[in-house]
């Protein structure tokens, strides 16, 4: 089954390993999915080094069988060699909106819990992942964690006045405030810079949960999956522009 979906999350995850997700035409949600050890960064470039796979690309998978797992009811098996570019996405607020929710619980449809972060049950709602637009956005986070590894969270309160604090998993970002840290800028400072560009511009926030790990096997945190913004806060450029070398 050969299906066109326009690309809407690029997710960071551990191994230079990556989570794709995107839409058909008819709004039905796509996550391409590998057996372990998953998708690796690099294949998200062509033979020449040239990024195929970004956000608001449109990308054509040969998709196999589907593979849901509640909540991650988008989860579709596809042939490594099918992949194919097609073209960039001419509207975004058209391909966003359509996968657009009020607030976040209403994207999966089961209570919030915030007793220790923010997650919901495993094995249980409809859907992973969706689009909200924040009524205010409190803060960037940009600090280093207990591993000192460098770790990004968003501050936000949704349409619902609900108080959010959840990790940035999106690659774009990651490598972009990299790229800021290069410029000899104290974290403080980039986390500032952040903070006024989000809050000067209209923000999509890509909302998604990640699966249980072996400490809470039962439950689905929430995390950023995308962030995107209007005007577009990378102008024009894609994760591949701010990647190190």
């Amino acid at each position: 089954m050969r299906v066109q979906i326009a690309i809407t999350d690029l997710t960071r995850m551990q191994g230079g390993r990556v989570c794709v997700a995107g839409y058909d035409r008819n709004g039905k949600c796509y996550r391409p999915v590998l057996p372990p050890p998953g998708i690796s960064e690099s294949s998200l470039f062509d033979n020449n080094n040239k990024p195929i796979i970004y956000p608001f690309a449109v990308v054509e998978y040969g998709f196999l069988f589907p593979n849901p797992q509640p909540p991650h009811t988008e989860d579709f098996g596809y042939d490594t060699n099918s992949v194919k570019y097609i073209a960039d996405v001419k509207n975004r607020n058209s391909l966003l909106n359509m996968s657009l929710y009020k607030n976040v619980e209403e994207i999966f449809e089961q209570p919030i819990h915030d007793d220790w972060g923010f997650y919901v049950m495993d094995k249980c709602g409809s859907r992973s992942i969706g689009t909200i637009i924040p009524k205010k956005i409190v803060k960037i986070n940009y600090e280093k964690d207990e591993e000192s590894k460098w770790d990004y969270r968003l501050f936000f309160y949704d349409r619902n006045v609900r108080f959010f604090r959840l990790k940035i998993t999106d690659l774009t970002w990651h490598y972009f405030c990299d790229s800021l840290r290069e410029e000899n800028k104290e974290p403080i400072q980039i986390a500032q810079q952040l903070t006024q560009l989000l809050q000067k511009r209209t923000v999509y926030l890509r909302i998604g949960l990640a699966r249980g790990w072996n400490e809470y096997p039962d439950r689905c945190y929430l995390q950023v999956n995308a962030i995107h913004t209007f005007p577009d806060y990378l102008e024009g450029k894609t994760f591949a522009d701010f990647k190190p070398s």
